[in-house]
């Protein structure tokens, strides 16, 4: 019955498996829903060493009627890009300036064409500044101008999930709040209490929408728009984003040149690293069955779990960006647990030549084995940690993932890896081949008294050493 059971556990234990590993590899459509599930593989964020990209140059000039210094209002444009692009989840975006004038951006994200950055780039070069006004304009009535494009810290497409509409959500600068809050008293004092909101010009053609002046609010505002500057899909309202993020920019933009950045090693980059590793992974597979038999079985069965943690985990926290470096450093962390596999059965089979039973085998190999892996654990943590402090930034990556490496490996070693013994042993306790558990002929099986009294004598040497 037992064995029977042991048998049901593995067969579970492995669809698990199965499915985790479909879940790192497999994309599919969400059920009853609009939504891809990519798999955490794809779903991780990678650099443009890997990924490639796309790169854009602008040159920076000031607008007429600034005063600003043009050096300063290049560092303030940068950081409102930093926002306005945000809305694309780049897995890498690098803004910096380049020169005395110029800007250069660096993007990269597998779910975006190049085509459509490209778009993007032109779009925000056309900008269309705000003018928001308390009257209305007519042929023969330009309003004053209360607030304007250099209120917003950004604008982003949105939806409102209770009127079923498209939109922009407009956010404003903390210092604005006193201009806010006067254009709502102006406002409050007219005839039909409206806000209006004009692009490029002060004119009836170029109204963007009016609205009520109590849904102007001291932080953000909700508006949609169907007039000359649709808000009516989302298509429409990325395109209205990006003109009116570039109409706050404190500098006009020139776009001098858009191309595509390769992968380091070529267009087919991900595709040579992926037949890699699952070279090593199937290589390893095949090395822990040959030399461990079904030790190696258990171990496989182990690191398929460690390998889909660590899929998780990689596209699951926020700030890892994988690199070329990160992927030397999954290759290494991977092969160091398939060492730890390894030496915790070198350990049963230390432990088994001795002349002990293949369950004692295997307990005090496992029990053997936790202090030098938890030593090479937090050895290789504390190098990784120094790593990532240390080094530069293309290294960081190389960083975490041995820090990951290193805390899943002690996990799967003594959580699963025990585990998966336990219920073997059940299903098999005596069949030391099996195991490719061997001992000298000479060496005869110790019984439980035998080896409590050897037990004893290892305890009384050990304290020997202590107290000398």
């Amino acid at each position: 019955m037992l064995k029977r059971h042991a048998i049901i556990k593995f067969i579970f234990i492995a669809i698990v498996a199965i499915l985790g590993i479909l879940l790192c590899v497999c994309p599919f459509s969400v059920p009853y829903s609009t939504n891809t599930y990519n798999g955490f593989v794809k779903a991780t964020k990678k650099a443009l060493d890997i990924n490639g990209g796309i790169s854009a140059t602008y040159e920076c000039s000031l607008p007429a009627q600034s005063r600003e210094n043009l050096s300063d209002a290049i560092d303030s444009s940068i950081e409102k890009l930093r926002i306005a692009l945000k809305y694309e989840r780049f897995s890498e975006l690098e803004i910096r300036r380049q020169g005395g004038n110029k800007i250069s951006i660096l993007a990269s994200n597998s779910e975006i064409p190049a085509l459509y950055l490209n778009d993007v780039f032109e779009l925000i070069e056309d900008r269309k500044e705000m003018f928001f006004t308390a009257e209305s304009a007519s042929d023969t009535n330009t309003p004053e101008s209360l607030l304007n494009s250099s209120d917003l810290v950004s604008a982003t497409p949105d939806y409102d999930y209770e009127n079923s509409k498209i939109g922009l959500t407009l956010k404003f600068e903390k210092t604005s709040k006193d201009r806010i809050n006067h254009i709502k008293d102006v406002s409050k004092n007219t005839t039909d209490k409206k806000i209006y909101i004009y692009l490029e010009e002060i004119n009836s053609d170029n109204l963007l929408v009016e609205l009520d002046y109590k849904d102007l609010k001291e932080d953000e505002i909700f508006i949609t728009s169907s007039g000359t500057y649709s808000t009516e899909d989302n298509t429409s309202a990325r395109e209205l984003a990006y003109n009116i993020a570039g109409g706050m920019l404190n500098v006009k933009l020139d776009l001098k040149d858009v191309s595509k950045i390769s992968p380091v090693l070529g267009k087919n980059t991900q595709l040579y690293i992926g037949i890699a590793l699952i070279v090593i992974v199937v290589a390893a597979f095949i090395l822990l069955w040959v030399r461990y038999g079904d030790l190696g079985l258990l171990a496989n069965l182990s690191l398929a779990f460690y390998l889909v943690f660590f899929a998780f985990l990689m596209q699951s926290i926020p700030f890892i960006t994988l690199n070329l470096a990160g992927v030397v450093g999954c290759v290494m962390a991977f092969v160091v647990s398939v060492i730890a596999h390894a030496f915790v059965f070198e350990k049963i089979r230390e432990e088994y030549s001795v002349g002990k039973k293949i369950h004692l085998s295997c307990k005090g190999g496992q029990k053997k084995a936790i202090f030098p892996l938890l030593d090479v654990s937090v050895i290789v943590t504390i190098a990784s940690v120094l790593i990532w402090v240390l080094a530069p930034s293309v290294l960081k990556c190389f960083a975490i993932t041995l820090i990951l490496g290193s805390i899943l490996t002690f996990a799967c070693t003594q959580l699963l890896l025990r585990w998966f013994i336990s219920i073997y042993l059940k299903i098999n306790s005596t069949k030391a081949k099996k195991l490719h558990l061997y001992r000298d002929k000479n060496i005869k099986e110790l019984k439980d008294d035998e080896v409590e009294i050897i037990k004893e004598e290892d305890l009384s040497s050990q304290k020997e050493v202590e107290n000398a």
